[in-house]
């Protein structure tokens, strides 16, 4: 009896685990990561994540930021990122995930001084390519 039920237990755990790895929990884990990094200012993780044009803003980005922030990011502590709603479009091949970003820095290029910021909603948009979900800064 006890085999039956490991025997069953085997067939059902891939089925847990195919389940998970749906299009949709994928680019909701890129979009997450990318946030993550990049509110984090780790440009160069973020851009693992994103397309080429986007990476090139995120260069843009990064090559603004000064030491003044860098000190505000390791006072500020963590950034949490977590996923309010996401949804698939066009075949899905594109995606929008609504993330809610708490404790993070707000760095304001033109004036040149950065605040710690408690939360904000963002839309992160994903485009499809070649199998990978990729962080689409076009808008």
């Amino acid at each position: 009896m006890k085999k039956t039920h490991r025997f069953f237990l085997l067939l059902l755990i891939p089925l847990f685990v195919a389940c998970s790895h749906t299009p949709q929990k994928e680019a909701e884990k890129v979009a997450v990561n990318f946030s993550k990094a990049m509110y984090n200012l780790n440009f160069d993780d973020a851009k693992k994540y994103c397309t080429p044009d986007a990476s090139k803003i995120l260069s843009f980005i990064a090559s603004n930021i000064k030491e003044e922030d860098l000190k505000l990011l390791k006072k500020s502590g963590d950034v949490d990122v977590s996923v309010v709603e996401s949804t698939l479009n066009s075949g899905d091949s594109t995606a929008t995930v609504n993330l809610k970003i708490s404790n993070y820095i707000q760095i304001n290029i033109m004036s040149g001084k950065s605040t710690i910021e408690k939360e904000k909603e963002e839309r992160v948009d994903l485009v499809k390519v070649k199998d990978k979900w990729l962080v689409d800064l076009h808008k």
